[in-house]
């Protein structure tokens, strides 16, 4: 049984089934709590004061992160996005032309656009085996002497694999490159130790498995790391800094960054194995579901899933079927092959539907969003 109980269940009921967590996670009582008495603060006393009133719940936060993931507290920055995290920690490399950047082949396409905006930078896809994972021993053969980094997607938006980041990890000490990690679908989903993988950066966002508001981050930086590659756009506040918050812009939602200080000090009240262990249960539950509906495919394969499932319906258009969906009050997502672009084409699809439990999903939830799949397949 998870505890405290408080943590579990989201602040309001939700007016569907809500299966859409790879998005958005509903955020618990005591978030949406903190974002709010924030706010009135502001309205009251003005930005300058709530900030100092609570600066040191801010504080308690940054802690809070550093517990969660293994990392000092001088490690620890809190941004706006998990696109924003990344693009520090990508800026922060100063890449030069001729530069050669390995990454997955699940590689989120907006992290692809940030590299190629990047005059001259060459990206090399890392091979991936039978099951889209990262062949980490033929990864090793795409060494380039001009290899910079390792940017790797640890689990993709489009699929449910979990790359093996630890061992890639030993790949980048062993060609001595820095190595940054995209955990905004892991974070929260499973226990993150930035220690265990050796990464000398990570990126996550707040929204989604940590169930923190909108328009929030966590970004790791190894102090080795900031001191060889400081902040690329600091500003007046964060230059002086030589801890990671000299990523962090001064202006910026306050009340969101509380927030999120409260959902991780939520993950680790309830357990971040706890939480693993609740997300397997209900994942694995919905893909044997899934899987044995005549007219349904489940589009990802392998042995260490993670409680992201993406399927099609045959003959259904995935737009189709989630707007049917969520006219029976089940709401779950749908990916293009923009969010993957590399592993989509490898993969011969075009859009998938995604559906994710979080830790207030029921079994009778994960049953209504199958009985209404099989419902549409017999209609196809």
């Amino acid at each position: 049984m998870l505890t405290p109980a408080i943590f579990v269940a989201p602040a309001r009921p939700s007016r569907e089934i809500y299966l859409a967590n790879a998005s958005h996670g509903l955020p618990s009582a005591p978030v949406l709590q903190a974002l709010q008495d924030y706010l009135v603060e502001e309205a009251e006393w003005g930005g300058a004061c709530a900030f100092q009133r609570h600066e040191a719940q801010l504080a308690e936060g940054y802690a809070a992160a550093a517990r969660l993931i293994g990392a000092e507290t001088d490690e620890v920055a809190f941004l706006e996005s998990g696109n924003r995290a990344l693009q520090a920690l990508i800026l922060s490399m100063r890449l030069q032309p001729g530069d050669h950047v390995l990454v997955d082949r699940s590689c989120w396409g907006g992290t692809l656009t940030m590299l190629a905006d990047l005059p001259g930078v060459v990206v090399d896809v890392m091979p991936a085996d039978a099951h889209g994972r990262v062949d980490v021993a033929a990864a090793e053969g795409m060494v380039h002497p001009a290899t910079r980094c390792i940017l790797l997607t640890w689990c993709p938006a489009t699929s449910g694999i979990v790359n093996p980041a630890q061992e890639i990890g030993v790949l980048a000490r062993k060609i001595g490159v820095p190595y940054l990690i995209d955990a905004c679908q892991m974070l929260g989903q499973r226990p993150v130790d930035v220690k265990a993988l050796g990464c000398h950066g990570l990126a996550a966002s707040g929204r989604k498995w940590l169930r923190g508001p909108r328009g929030t981050a966590l970004l790791y930086v190894e102090r080795g790391f900031l001191a060889a590659h400081p902040a690329c756009m600091a500003d007046q506040l964060g230059r002086p800094r030589t801890d990671a918050r000299m990523h962090e812009p001064g202006e910026a939602s306050y009340a969101g960054r509380v927030a999120l200080g409260v959902a991780i000090q939520a993950a680790l009240a309830i357990g971040p194995e706890a939480i693993a262990e609740r997300l397997a249960s209900l994942s694995t539950y919905l893909r044997a579901r899934l899987s044995a509906l005549p007219g349904v495919a489940v589009v990802e394969s392998g042995d260490d899933l993670s409680a992201i499932v993406t399927f099609r319906i045959a003959g259904v258009p995935e737009d189709q079927a989630m707007a049917d969906l969520a006219g029976q009050g089940i709401r779950i997502g749908t990916l293009s092959k923009t969010y993957a672009p590399f592993d989509m084409a490898a993969r011969g699809l075009q859009t998938v539907l995604r559906a994710a439990p979080q830790l207030y999903t029921t079994e009778q939830d994960i049953d209504a969003l199958v009985q209404a799949v099989a419902a549409l397949a017999v209609m196809a």
